[in-house]
């Protein structure tokens, strides 16, 4: 068995790379990719399609799940999306087909679009969420236009909705708490914790 330096800690620990050094706004220059989902990735919590974008810094991202007919997360976002990205890659005027089923839909609009991402940059228009759902990641804009080849005039602007401020994270819970909080959850039954002081 071969030892295990943590002091080493380069190998164990990596810089860390953000999006446009963690600044909200349109960020230009960026290379867009698709990627699918393994059929065999046993991780039904993981989306269908992963919409990423990539600068010299690190990547931002956005996944797409299968919806259900008639379902409010389909009809009330994910439609717009799927809309928003064709149209900022193809043009305002492009044609879609008719689809029968969300499933399809989403199928069909990433099966459009990833071809015409190989080799061409973008501009992306990337925020921390809306000022009524702040975020603690960037990702890109939520409503409206977010994409568009770099060939084309830049008309991506962020509104007065978008959020441009990291929100704060949540404050860790110490590990003192959790264990007094399992501790108190085995009613009638202390949890054994005798291998913290081993």
């Amino acid at each position: 068995m071969s030892e295990i330096n943590l002091n080493n800690s380069g190998e164990f620990i990596k810089d860390l790379s953000i999006f446009n050094d963690g600044v909200a706004g349109v960020v230009e220059n960026v290379a867009v990719r698709i990627e699918k989902k393994a059929m065999a990735d046993a991780d039904d919590k993981k989306p269908m399609y992963k919409v990423i974008a990539k600068d010299d810094k690190g990547e931002v991202n956005e996944g797409y799940y299968y919806q259900e007919a008639d379902s409010k997360a389909f009809n009330k976002y994910q439609a717009q999306r799927l809309i928003n990205l064709a149209r900022g890659i193809f043009g305002e005027d492009v044609k879609f087909p008719t689809f029968t089923t969300p499933k399809e839909a989403l199928d069909g609009v990433m099966k459009m679009v990833a071809p015409a991402l190989a080799n061409k940059g973008f501009r992306v228009a990337v925020t921390y969420g809306t000022t009524k759902r702040k975020e603690s990641f960037l990702g890109f804009k939520n409503f409206g236009s977010f994409i568009q080849p770099m060939s084309v005039p830049n008309t991506l602007t962020l509104d007065s909705i978008d959020n441009t401020v990291r929100a704060p994270k949540k404050e860790a819970t110490p590990a003192s708490d959790l264990i007094a909080d399992m501790a108190r959850t085995k009613a009638g039954n202390p949890a054994n914790l005798d291998w913290l002081n081993q």
